[in-house]
Protein backbone atom coordinates (compact mmCIF):
# COMPACT_ATOMS: atom_id res chain seq x y z
CA UNK A 1 0.00 0.00 0.00
CA UNK A 2 1.43 3.41 -0.92
CA UNK A 3 1.43 6.33 1.48
CA UNK A 4 -0.25 9.37 -0.02
CA UNK A 5 0.19 12.84 1.44
CA UNK A 6 -3.21 12.60 3.14
CA UNK A 7 -2.31 9.41 5.05
CA UNK A 8 -1.90 9.78 8.82
CA UNK A 9 1.67 9.80 10.09
CA UNK A 10 2.83 8.11 13.28
CA UNK A 11 5.31 9.04 16.00
CA UNK A 12 8.14 7.22 14.22
CA UNK A 13 7.46 9.24 11.05
CA UNK A 14 7.51 12.50 13.01
CA UNK A 15 10.75 11.43 14.72
CA UNK A 16 12.37 10.76 11.36
CA UNK A 17 11.38 14.21 10.11
CA UNK A 18 12.72 15.80 13.30
CA UNK A 19 16.02 14.00 12.69
CA UNK A 20 16.19 15.30 9.12
CA UNK A 21 15.47 18.86 10.30
CA UNK A 22 18.18 18.55 12.98
CA UNK A 23 20.68 17.34 10.39
CA UNK A 24 19.83 20.25 8.10
CA UNK A 25 20.28 22.69 10.98
CA UNK A 26 23.61 21.11 11.93
CA UNK A 27 24.75 21.47 8.31
CA UNK A 28 23.89 25.20 8.40
CA UNK A 29 20.94 24.93 6.02
CA UNK A 30 18.43 26.44 8.47
CA UNK A 31 18.54 29.44 10.77
CA UNK A 32 17.79 28.95 14.44
CA UNK A 33 14.33 30.46 13.95
CA UNK A 34 13.54 28.19 10.98
CA UNK A 35 14.83 25.20 12.92
CA UNK A 36 12.62 25.93 15.93
CA UNK A 37 9.57 26.55 13.74
CA UNK A 38 10.03 23.32 11.77
CA UNK A 39 10.62 21.31 14.96
CA UNK A 40 7.32 22.53 16.39
CA UNK A 41 5.48 21.89 13.13
CA UNK A 42 6.93 18.38 12.87
CA UNK A 43 5.61 17.49 16.33
CA UNK A 44 2.16 18.85 15.42
CA UNK A 45 1.95 17.28 11.93
CA UNK A 46 -0.73 14.69 11.35
CA UNK A 47 -0.12 13.53 7.74
CA UNK A 48 2.77 12.49 5.52
CA UNK A 49 2.10 15.54 3.36
CA UNK A 50 2.61 17.91 6.30
CA UNK A 51 5.86 16.15 7.23
CA UNK A 52 7.13 16.10 3.65
CA UNK A 53 6.50 19.85 3.30
CA UNK A 54 8.87 20.51 6.22
CA UNK A 55 11.83 18.91 4.41
CA UNK A 56 10.85 19.44 0.76
CA UNK A 57 13.35 22.30 0.28
CA UNK A 58 16.20 20.38 1.93
CA UNK A 59 18.59 18.03 0.08
CA UNK A 60 17.67 14.89 2.01
CA UNK A 61 16.50 11.37 1.38
CA UNK A 62 12.86 10.87 0.54
CA UNK A 63 10.59 10.66 3.56
CA UNK A 64 9.80 7.00 4.07
CA UNK A 65 8.00 5.70 7.15
CA UNK A 66 9.67 3.31 9.59
CA UNK A 67 13.17 3.54 8.09
CA UNK A 68 16.02 4.29 10.51
CA UNK A 69 17.99 7.44 9.74
CA UNK A 70 21.34 6.06 10.88
CA UNK A 71 22.46 2.51 11.58
CA UNK A 72 22.05 1.63 15.26
CA UNK A 73 25.76 0.85 15.69
CA UNK A 74 26.84 4.37 14.62
CA UNK A 75 25.96 5.86 18.01
CA UNK A 76 27.71 3.04 19.85
CA UNK A 77 30.93 3.69 17.94
CA UNK A 78 31.04 7.33 19.05
CA UNK A 79 30.40 6.59 22.74
CA UNK A 80 33.85 5.28 23.75
CA UNK A 81 35.64 8.44 22.56
CA UNK A 82 33.12 10.59 24.42
CA UNK A 83 33.57 8.42 27.50
CA UNK A 84 37.36 8.78 27.28
CA UNK A 85 36.99 12.55 27.02
CA UNK A 86 34.67 12.61 30.05
CA UNK A 87 37.03 10.40 32.06
CA UNK A 88 40.01 12.64 31.25
CA UNK A 89 38.00 15.73 32.26
CA UNK A 90 36.95 14.05 35.52
CA UNK A 91 40.52 13.14 36.42
CA UNK A 92 41.74 16.64 35.51
CA UNK A 93 39.11 18.18 37.79
CA UNK A 94 40.04 15.79 40.60
CA UNK A 95 43.74 16.63 40.21
CA UNK A 96 43.07 20.37 40.18
CA UNK A 97 40.95 20.25 43.32
CA UNK A 98 43.49 17.95 45.00
CA UNK A 99 46.29 20.43 44.38
CA UNK A 100 44.12 23.29 45.62
CA UNK A 101 43.12 21.63 48.91
CA UNK A 102 46.73 20.56 49.54
CA UNK A 103 47.93 24.12 49.01
CA UNK A 104 45.30 25.35 51.48
CA UNK A 105 46.33 22.68 53.99
CA UNK A 106 50.02 23.56 53.55
CA UNK A 107 49.28 27.27 53.97
CA UNK A 108 47.41 26.63 57.22
CA UNK A 109 50.33 24.53 58.46
CA UNK A 110 52.95 27.16 57.61
CA UNK A 111 50.97 30.05 59.08
CA UNK A 112 49.65 28.18 62.13
CA UNK A 113 50.97 28.00 65.65
CA UNK A 114 52.62 24.67 66.27
CA UNK A 115 52.70 21.38 64.41
CA UNK A 116 51.02 20.14 61.32
CA UNK A 117 47.21 20.26 61.32
CA UNK A 118 45.28 17.07 60.65
CA UNK A 119 45.50 16.06 56.99
CA UNK A 120 41.90 16.92 56.06
CA UNK A 121 42.39 16.98 52.23
CA UNK A 122 42.11 13.19 52.28
CA UNK A 123 38.36 13.64 52.96
CA UNK A 124 38.03 15.56 49.69
CA UNK A 125 40.44 13.56 47.54
CA UNK A 126 39.73 10.06 48.87
CA UNK A 127 36.01 9.53 48.17
CA UNK A 128 36.16 11.47 44.90
CA UNK A 129 39.24 9.55 43.79
CA UNK A 130 37.63 6.23 44.70
CA UNK A 131 34.55 7.14 42.65
CA UNK A 132 36.79 8.12 39.73
CA UNK A 133 38.65 4.78 39.89
CA UNK A 134 35.38 2.85 39.89
CA UNK A 135 34.03 4.94 37.01
CA UNK A 136 37.19 4.57 34.98
CA UNK A 137 37.36 0.81 35.46
CA UNK A 138 33.66 0.34 34.65
CA UNK A 139 34.08 2.29 31.39
CA UNK A 140 36.98 0.05 30.35
CA UNK A 141 34.84 -3.05 30.83
CA UNK A 142 32.35 -1.89 28.21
Amino acid sequence: MSQGPEMRAGDEDRDKTVTLVREAYAEGRLSAEEFQQRMEQAQESKTYGELAALVSDLPTRALAPAAPVAPPHAAAVAVPEEDNHNIRNGWAAWAGVSVMVNVIWLATWLTGDGGAPPYWPIWVMGPWGAAMVIGTLSKRDR
